[in-house]
């Protein structure tokens, strides 16, 4: 193509190495749109849901309508289920989150975010952390893990080390019925922080890497553009 005095002739290489950048800063932002977009929906049910009065699991429904409701369980911890997700921040801090299974009457299990620990000297082993024996009640918010995240190996699990907390995966390595959400534990077990379900944090944040993403793939696309175009011979 023939502009003026100059031509376009784009390169094999260039265009190549164009279109992988425009392809990856795409799907990066799609993904932050995303996940932006699932909190939003996440904090409107909230908001929606906080009004109302607490539900007892038992014979109660226990599927994703449940979904940001007060909620209380009985049953006991099984201290061999617990995991530790790996990365949590906490006050500028890298800690793990953990996840317990708490054994319902019924023989299902619903996993109890129980507070957040600090790494200590043996990372990336987790802290030790005691599990009450005999029956227990915990008392909560019903949430689910984010279902979005990026996951750059194929190895994300590490004995009882997760990098996401997924009740799928769980489901899968653990059998039994396993509730499609977790409690977010009012009370903290001693020496963990307490957790805070809101999901609403980091809406913008995701808003703003998406607008920066799509700001890359044009430039890219531009700079490919002015790149091609050579003077005519």
């Amino acid at each position: 193509m023939k502009l003026g005095t100059r031509e376009f002739a784009p390169g094999f290489w260039p265009t190549l190495a164009a279109a992988l950048l425009i392809f990856l800063t795409l799907f990066l932002a799609r993904w932050q749109t995303d996940r932006g977009d699932e909190k939003q929906a996440r904090q409107s049910l909230y908001e929606e849901r906080m009004h109302e009065p607490a539900v007892e699991l038992g014979g109660a429904p226990t599927g994703e309508e449940l979904l940001y409701r007060r909620v209380r369980a009985t049953g006991e911890y099984v201290a061999s289920g617990q995991v530790f997700i790996d990365n949590q921040v906490y006050e500028g801090r890298a800690g793990f989150l953990v996840a317990t299974p708490l054994k319902l009457a019924s023989g299902s299990l619903v996993l109890v975010e129980r507070g957040w620990i600090e790494r200590d000297a043996h990372y990336p082993a987790a802290p030790q952390v005691a599990v009450p024996a005999g029956p227990v009640t915990v008392s909560g918010i019903a949430a689910v893990p984010p279902r979005r995240y990026l996951e750059l190996s194929g190895e994300t699990i590490t004995g009882n080390v997760w990098q996401n907390l997924s009740i799928e995966k769980y489901r899968e390595r653990n059998g039994g019925k396993v509730l499609p959400f977790v409690i977010v534990d009012d009370v903290p077990a001693p020496g963990l922080q307490a957790l805070r379900e809101r999901p609403d944090t980091g809406i913008e944040r995701h808003r703003e890497y998406a607008l920066t993403w799509y700001a890359f793939a044009a430039t890219a696309l531009g700079l490919w553009i002015a790149l091609s175009l050579r003077p005519r011979r």
